[in-house]
C-alpha cells in the first residue's frame, strides 16, 4: 500500500520494527468487552505482527509527530468491490480524532480506488464506535443478536454478543455527501 498523509498521521503497511507498539495496543484488550485479545502474551504477538506486515488489509495508524503506532484501520477485501472496515486504537490515544482521521484517509483512498460498499460491524454496547460510524455518514444496516462471540466462559461455552451492521455507499445517501468526491464526511 502506498502510505496515506492526514494533517497528524501516516497511513502505511506494518513493519517488522512496530512490535512493541502493536503489542501495547493489542495487550490493552486483553479483557476488552467488545473485541478480546484474551490470549495475547509478549512471545505470541509477534504472530499477530506478522499476519499484519504480510496482510495490506491492515493499515498502521502512525503519528507523524513521535512515530508510534497507536493502532490500525482494518480495510478487509469482501466480494463485490466491497470493503470490511475495523478499527482499533491504543487507549491513551482515543477520543483525540485519531480513529476518524485516519478511517477518512482510508475510505477516500478505497473509493477513488473504486470500492463500491464499505461495511462495519460493532457491538451495540460499543456507544463509541457506532457513534463514529454514524459520524461518517454510515447507515444502520441490520441487528444481529447473538451472532457471535470472542470469549468463553469458564465452563468452555461462548459468551455470545449481539452486533450492529453499518454501511457507507460509494455515493451520496439521502442527501449526505460521501467521502469520494473529495469533502470530508
Amino acid at each position: 500500500m502506498k502510505p496515506l498523509m492526514t494533517d497528524r498521521l501516516i497511513l502505511r503497511n506494518f513493519e517488522e520494527s512496530d512490535y512493541e507498539d502493536v503489542y501495547e495496543f493489542l495487550s490493552q484488550r486483553k479483557e476488552d468487552d467488545f473485541e478480546a485479545y484474551p490470549d495475547i502474551t509478549y512471545e505470541n504477538g509477534r504472530e499477530h505482527l506478522e499476519y499484519r506486515v504480510h496482510n495490506d488489509e491492515f493499515v498502521a495508524i502512525q503519528l507523524k509527530t513521535t512515530g508510534k503506532i497507536i493502532g490500525n484501520v482494518y480495510f478487509g477485501n469482501r466480494d463485490f468491490e466491497s470493503k470490511e472496515l475495523g478499527y482499533i486504537v491504543n487507549k491513551d490515544y482515543q477520543r483525540q480524532g485519531y480513529a476518524t482521521e485516519a478511517i477518512i484517509e482510508v475510505l477516500k483512498a478505497g473509493f477513488q480506488a473504486g470500492v463500491h460498499r464499505v461495511f462495519a460491524e460493532c457491538d451495540p454496547r460499543n456507544i463509541c464506535s457506532w457513534k463514529l460510524l454514524e459520524s461518517l455518514h454510515f447507515s444502520r444496516e441490520a441487528f444481529f443478536r447473538q451472532n457471535v462471540y470472542f470469549k468463553k466462559d469458564a465452563n468452555g461455552n461462548p459468551i455470545w454478543q449481539d452486533t450492529y451492521v453499518y454501511c457507507l455507499l460509494n455515493k451520496p445517501q439521502n442527501g449526505k455527501k460521501a467521502v469520494n468526491d473529495g469533502e470530508t464526511v
